[in-house]
């Protein structure tokens, strides 16, 4: 077993290579696609039946790499990264069946590398191995937005790729720095993560270094004044992409700071809560506001999601049981339920070439299952009763409460925002009388029905029955909390 998270890695790209090794054709290229991933959902299920919440980091390959530097091939899996490896296993095949007509070859071979740099990222536990991982992300989504996607799709490639370069450059610097503090304190090169950890850094020199990772985290989610990358790509982006920017990549911000933030700089953070909690508060209201005033359907979800991110940093922040599992399962939720609208505003573009709002109305009236299933994703974001998203906020929201009445009246302030849009929003786009892009719209069909009835069902598995999901996390954040002297 202890090989299993090297497949669920390296399946992908071998698919991958294996593809353009073979020259295959889009039907091979199609099947190979979803075969893969397929086989990678199906170890990542195997992997959680046997994982042990109680056992902390599981699963772990360690292999010498670059010995001399002491760069090591080093995964594992705990309860956070499970979380977000069975989120991203699920996910990827949904997105190949959306992916079924396209005849691009280039479109097929950059979400396979994408899918093994994600869950590369996930696992590693080598410092050097995941900034590996995190930049491998960057290079598909780079392509996939300045070739496949649309309007100044290449300057929108470009400001993404600008932007996050820049923080993974300042995150390389200080994991470069840590490596030479290591090294003088002990005579060789490690990058392990529990080698990182044992350091003990004074108080100035952490504050430094933490702040290396912390812009980086802060850039991929993005936090407000990080930002403007943020609605143009997710605008200029194929259908895919910005499913995987949102659902998987900005969550990655997250679990950035909570793995390294909290695992690296424990006590470091202490000076970094306020600020963040902060940039979380004006996060939750800034990006609400944006996505009620934005007439694109893509670029108010962006700004949506913008919020709820904001909303799993400040849970996170506060750091007491409640925001803690309200936050991580408002990862995995608030995917599955962006990815199903995100997938739906794609299809939209597909029968009516626009997502802009005006241009749209009574979809209702001739595709009734496409206007439940795009009411019930969208209602889920905003956190409706019965789905897993409505469990989570209310976790944050209590734990925020706990901490403060004034945090807490913000917290519940994106419920509120987000249910104001969104109503907002299905008015215009689903009712009334159909305008004369939407008097033909196309309803639903067997393929669409195959991609979208998984994350449905699994909203309201989350809602109606969250100690099923919440069992396996649960055991480790309290032990992290008592960790650090936060159990309360």
């Amino acid at each position: 077993m202890n090989m299993i998270l090297t497949l669920i890695i390296f399946i992908p790209i071998l698919g991958a290579l294996l593809g353009s090794l073979v020259r295959a054709s889009i039907p091979l290229l199609r099947l190979l696609a979803i075969v893969t991933s397929l086989f990678v959902l199906g170890l990542s299920w195997i992997l959680a039946w046997y994982f042990d919440p109680h056992a902390g980091m599981q699963f772990v390959h360690i292999a010498p790499w670059i010995q001399n530097y002491g760069i090591t091939y080093y995964v594992g899996v705990d309860a956070l990264s499970l979380v977000l490896l069975l989120m991203i296993t699920l996910i990827m095949p949904l997105l190949y069946l959306y992916m079924w007509r396209e005849k691009r070859h280039g479109y097929w071979y950059n979400m396979m590398a994408l899918q093994t740099g994600v869950l590369g990222a996930v696992l590693s536990l080598d410092l050097i191995l995941f900034y590996l991982f995190w930049e491998t992300m960057l290079l598909p989504v780079f392509i996939m937005i300045g070739r496949y996607g649309n309007t100044d799709n290449q300057y929108n490639a470009m400001r993404i790729v600008v932007m996050t370069i820049f923080g993974s450059m300042a995150m390389l610097f200080s994991m470069l720095y840590m490596g030479y503090l290591f090294f003088q304190s002990h005579g060789f090169w490690s990058f392990s993560y529990n080698d990182i950890a044992s350091l003990s850094l004074d108080p100035r020199t952490s504050i430094v270094v933490a702040a290396g990772f912390l812009l980086a985290f802060a850039i991929k989610i993005p936090l407000p004044l990080f930002h403007t990358w943020m609605a143009p790509a997710y605008g200029s982006s194929p259908t895919p992409a910005v499913v995987i920017l949102s659902s998987i990549m900005a969550k990655l911000g997250i679990y950035g700071i909570w793995r390294f933030g909290f695992g690296l700089f424990e006590s470091t953070l202490e000076y970094y809560v306020t600020p963040l909690i902060v940039f979380a508060l004006i996060g939750v209201i800034f990006y609400a506001i944006h996505a009620i005033m934005e007439p694109n359907l893509r670029r108010m979800f962006a700004y949506s999601s913008g919020s709820h991110l904001s909303l799993i940093l400040l849970g996170l922040m506060l750091e007491n049981v409640y925001t803690w599992n309200g936050s991580l399962y408002l990862v995995a939720t608030h995917a599955l339920a962006s990815a199903g609208i995100l997938i739906m505003i794609g299809m939209i573009y597909r029968r009516v070439r626009s997502i802009t709002i005006d241009d749209l109305g009574g979809i209702a009236q001739v595709a009734p299952r496409f206007a439940f299933f795009f009411s019930f994703f969208a209602l889920s974001i905003a956190g409706l009763p019965g789905t897993g998203g409505f469990v989570a906020e209310l976790l944050i929201i209590i734990g925020a409460f706990k901490y403060s009445m004034i945090v807490g009246v913000f917290a519940a302030l994106t419920m509120i925002a987000a249910i104001t849009f969104v109503f907002w929003m299905l008015q215009r786009t689903l009712f009334g009388a159909p305008s004369t892009v939407t008097a033909g719209f196309q309803d639903l069909g067997r393929i669409d029905l195959l991609i979208l009835t998984p994350l449905a069902l699994l909203l309201l598995l989350t809602g109606l029955a969250p100690s099923l999901f919440t069992q396996l996390f649960e055991p480790a954040l309290l032990e992290m909390l008592q960790a650090i002297g936060r159990y309360r």
